[in-house]
């Protein structure tokens, strides 16, 4: 107290009347409702954390940009999920794959290829019917026109394929070593696709296939493509010339709905189904 009384000097009291004003606002102000305090001082760190972890969930995450896939990497993609998504139908190996085309020129070729390669198929081709021999223990007997025979070594081609690969990069590798030559090519392995589509494959497997195209450079969409029936479809095509000049454009079409397959560049699919006989139609 001594040390105030040296500081602040000598003091008397105020007036009564300033007493009195001081003591009346000093009563109001007790009587006016305080503001309410944060309550930091009583939040655990635990809280806290719960509560930062609240605000990371409720707040979106920015989506993250993807590169748009190429028109035909989508088209073949599209087309591989629609296969897989029908019935997997497994034929009997003495039924026959019947596929009927149709030629830009109108003609229409239809064919009964044996599902294991080993029965006796048939072929009508450009009005001429001709019979198709399966390969049976390593040899192929094809019966021709005064009784006459040829014989000739073979292993059995199937119509449908069993135990074919389900996946893209597996189709790929097995594309590459192709029957037809070494398989190094894409006039080679285009000449492969071509082969494959024409026939039945399982929901699957033809889906791979389709994958397994996309994986090939080069492909370009034909938007405004027409096949052999006048049908619009979507044309995948790719350059298979080989450095030799051999070989040419290939094209896989869709249809631009359903994304069903088509046909290739120089026919149309007009019907195909599994048969118990030849001659017989589904």
């Amino acid at each position: 107290m001594q040390l105030l009384r040296d500081f602040a000097g000598p003091a008397g009291l105020p007036p009564a009347g300033e007493l009195a004003r001081k003591r009346a606002e000093l009563l109001a102000a007790a009587a006016r409702p305080r503001p309410r305090r944060a309550v930091w001082g009583g939040v655990t760190a635990a809280g806290l954390a719960a509560a930062a972890a609240a605000v990371v969930v409720l707040t979106p995450a920015a989506p993250v940009s993807r590169p748009a896939e190429p028109e035909p990497v989508r088209i073949l993609h599209a087309a591989a999920a629609k296969a897989r998504a029908l019935p997997d139908l497994v034929p009997r190996p003495d039924q026959f794959v019947y596929t009927k085309t149709r030629l830009a020129d109108g003609r229409e070729n239809e064919m009964w290829a044996s599902v294991d390669g080993t029965h006796d198929g048939l072929a009508f081709l450009y009005g001429h019917e001709t019979e198709v021999a399966g390969c049976r223990d390593g040899e192929r007997v094809q019966h021709e026109s005064h009784g006459r025979t040829v014989t000739n070594r073979c292993v059995p081609h199937p119509a449908a394929p069993a135990d074919l690969p389900t996946d893209a990069d597996a189709m790929l590798a097995y594309l590459h070593r192709s029957t037809y030559g070494e398989g190094d090519t894409l006039h080679d392995l285009g000449n492969e696709v071509v082969d494959l589509a024409g026939g039945y494959l399982r929901p699957a497997v033809r889906a791979a296939l389709y994958e397994a195209l996309a994986k090939v450079p080069g492909l370009v969409v034909r938007a405004d493509a027409k096949d052999a029936t006048g049908r619009s479809v979507l044309g995948i095509t790719w350059d298979s010339t080989t450095e030799q000049g051999i070989g040419n454009q290939e094209e896989f079409r869709f249809d631009p709905v359903t994304f069903a397959y088509l046909g290739t560049g120089t026919d149309a699919v007009v019907s195909q189904g599994i048969v118990d006989a030849v001659r017989q139609r589904p």
